[in-house]
């Protein structure tokens, strides 16, 4: 029986009482309902099914749904999130491997050389800035003595696309919201950042981590700004290395760009006298590679960039309006 059947009993029933006592004025015989009559109107026995037995629950689905999905989401993920605190500030890191090693956005953790980690579980640690990058807004800290942490689940940044349905899960803050843009190779999503969710793993629906949330120098923002997962792990594993990661000065191509149809990068506009408008790229041009890295769409191409010197020649390949392709060699400059 459906709960719309169920309502309409309990009103005639409660209609029913209501007449009774209208009747009871007049001077009809009328038969007042016993008690039993009423205790059943009022906490009707539960309805059943196939002879016996409670009515089932509800298929899951709707918003029942969703917060199922988003639980799961928050404790596939939560484990490889750790708090960072630096004095009065606090933030968030992802976990590398299981020995402590984290990544963070260098913003959160500028000017220190030591910070307390504290693991989802509440285990605590003391950890050391081991390497930053300005650049791209990624630093690494490493702490000793730590055994059986949880690595988080990378995933390819190259797919992410404007629309993508995205969680933000912080050490003690968790926000959601879509893909709103991709600017200048950042995801840029509509779940909210607060001041302390600088570091938080941006989570694509299928669990994998996609991005790294960061504040910036200025410590505030509206909208989730996020470092792409390839750009985060490309870094990260130059400073492991003891490398650096990104020259001083960042590899130039000099186009604006977007998302094309049917994958790659549109060029919007090209910089007079940049390297794009020297090598002959035009606007209208779609870039479907650079240097034999696929170009999926228009967040694909910094991190590729992040991994090229100023001065470097490299090769890219672009689709032309006609649906022809060609590969060009571009002279990157300083950006």
């Amino acid at each position: 029986m459906e709960l719309r059947d169920i309502r309409n009993r309990l009103g005639t029933a409660v209609l029913a009482g209501g007449t009774a006592v209208v009747l009871a004025s007049c001077t009809l015989p009328v038969r007042f309902a016993t008690p039993e009559e009423v205790q059943q109107a009022t906490n009707p026995t539960p309805v059943t099914v196939g002879g016996g037995g409670s009515a089932p629950a509800p298929a899951p689905g709707g918003l029942d749904q969703i917060q199922a999905d988003l639980r799961r989401l928050i404790s596939q993920v939560g484990p490889s999130v750790v708090r960072i605190d630096i004095g009065t500030a606090s933030g968030s890191g992802l976990l590398l491997d299981s020995i402590g090693t984290v990544v963070t956005p260098a913003s959160l953790v500028a000017g220190s050389q030591q910070v307390s980690i504290t693991t989802s579980s509440g285990q605590k640690y003391t950890g050391f800035v081991a390497g930053a990058d300005t650049n791209s807004d990624v630093a690494l800290v490493r702490v000793s003595g730590a055994t059986g942490l949880i690595p988080a689940p990378f995933g390819d940044s190259t797919g992410v696309q404007i629309g993508d349905v995205v969680v933000s899960i912080g050490s003690h803050t968790v926000s959601q919201g879509i893909v709103s843009e991709i600017v200048s190779g950042r995801i840029v999503t509509a779940a909210p950042a607060g001041s302390d969710s600088s570091g938080s793993a941006l989570v694509n629906i299928a669990g994998e981590v996609i991005g790294m949330t960061t504040l910036g120098s200025a410590g505030a923002s509206v909208l989730g700004n996020a470092i792409p997962s390839n750009q985060v792990n490309t870094v990260a594993q130059q400073l492991l290395k003891g490398g650096s990661p990104t020259p001083s000065r960042k590899a130039f191509l000099g186009v604006s760009l977007t998302d094309a149809t049917g994958g790659g990068a549109q060029v919007q506009s090209v910089i007079a006298g940049g390297p794009a408008a020297t090598a002959g790229i035009q606007s209208g041009w779609t870039i479907l590679a650079i240097g034999g890295h696929s170009v999926s769409n228009a967040a694909a191409v910094a991190p590729i960039l992040a991994t090229y010197a100023p001065g470097q020649r490299v090769a890219v390949t672009v689709r032309l309006p006609n649906g022809s392709t060609r590969s060009i060699q571009v002279l990157l400059g300083s950006g």
